[in-house]
């Protein structure tokens, strides 16, 4: 049975930790050169005040997948809270339950803030199947890298 929920960052971190690694290596490793290296002090702090919010999909308990969200206010917009998805992943021999992670995530979402961002790796472009969602782009994220 297919279960979504929320759950503390302490709670499922190790059990999550090869999904982890594996959303890193698809591009943020080459692009970095950096080793993936938690800083569990900011995940706790960002969870303990209601920032960070982890969506654990689970089947028979064991966990299939994961959205990292992160939902703060909106400065320039007075009373509106903006979700970014920070990672999400389904594992490769459970993607046929997705779908399900994505409207659970979506009605989450829903009830915490007004507009979720999210940033599609060029390397393994899902576009379409987020503007199948409903998302639209609306910038291109740029990233480099300072000193060493």
């Amino acid at each position: 049975m297919i279960t979504i929920d929320r759950e503390k960052w302490a709670d499922c971190f190790d059990e999550l930790l090869p999904m982890f690694q594996q959303v890193f290596e698809l591009v943020e490793a080459q692009i970095t050169g950096l080793p993936l290296d938690f800083d569990h002090d900011t995940y706790n702090e960002l969870d303990n005040n209601d920032l960070l919010h982890c969506l654990v999909m689970r089947d028979g308990g064991i966990a299939i997948g994961f959205h990292l969200v992160v939902i703060s206010a909106m400065p320039r917009h007075k009373g509106h809270n903006q979700a970014h998805t920070d990672a999400i992943f389904v594992l490769p021999e459970h993607r046929r339950h997705s779908t399900k992670l994505l409207h659970f995530s979506q009605a989450y979402i829903a009830q915490k803030a007004s507009f979720w961002t999210l940033a599609n790796l060029d390397p393994n472009d899902r576009a379409l199947m987020w503007y199948k969602k409903g998302f639209v782009p609306i910038e291109t994220i740029m990233f480099k890298k300072l000193g060493s």
